[in-house]
């Protein structure tokens, strides 16, 4: 876990490997570094879960690119595809809370409810999971499972919700604001393909390595 700062902010940037870095990474590069103030941190991390799309040629890249910019951060550098035991612990303790189900549904199953339904509920992200494999029996979830049904694992947001209770950030600009996880529905946090998303890896990575602020 990463030693808070005494002073000053800890902040990160944390791009894929799946390309070259463009004016907007820098962008946001120079904004966290700067950010971090007298006496803060500032990580460099690596999110590089997908192994399909990600390449060491793009991290070596990332990083050539960022020391011509004049950028300095903590080593060594954090790369999730050597954490996933991290993100396997997180899974099994929310896992232990019952707040995870399989998910067998593929997504033309998924678009199919939600145009049968009419007014499936949208998200940021466009409309949100409608709770297929959510009504599954436990005896019909580990006959699937034994059968090799491929699943991903969700989240149950309104069960976790409710043991999290109220949570708010304060932002630079609006001052304090209230989280609605509700909007997202039941995000899936262990894909098919990799034993960790997008969702769960940040937010363990955030917690490990002390964030105090995204820019």
């Amino acid at each position: 876990m990463a030693k808070r700062s005494k002073a000053g902010q800890i902040t990160r940037f944390a791009p894929s490997p799946t390309g070259y870095l463009h004016i907007g990474h820098a962008f946001s590069a120079l904004t966290a570094f700067h950010a971090r103030g007298k006496g803060g941190t500032f990580h460099l991390r690596i999110e590089d879960i997908d192994p399909a799309r990600c390449k060491p040629e793009f991290t070596d890249a990332i990083l050539e690119d960022l020391a011509w910019l004049g950028l300095d951060w903590e080593k060594p550098v954090r790369k999730q595809s050597e954490h996933m035991d991290d993100y396997d612990k997180a899974l099994r303790k929310l896992t232990t809370k019952g707040l995870l189900y399989p998910c067998f549904c593929t997504r033309t199953e998924i678009k199919a409810e939600i145009e049968q339904s009419g007014h499936a509920p949208h998200g940021p992200d466009g409309p949100i999971y409608p709770g297929i494999c959510k009504k599954l029996s436990d005896e019909k979830r580990e006959d699937r499972i034994d059968k090799g049904d491929p699943h991903v694992r969700r989240l149950d947001m309104q069960g976790a919700s409710a043991i999290a209770g109220p949570l708010a950030w304060k932002d630079k600009n609006q001052g304090l604001v209230k989280a609605k996880p509700e909007r997202f529905g039941d995000v899936v946090l262990a894909r098919k393909d990799v034993p960790t998303s997008y969702h769960l890896a940040v937010t363990v990575d955030d917690h490990l390595q002390e964030i105090t602020m995204v820019n």
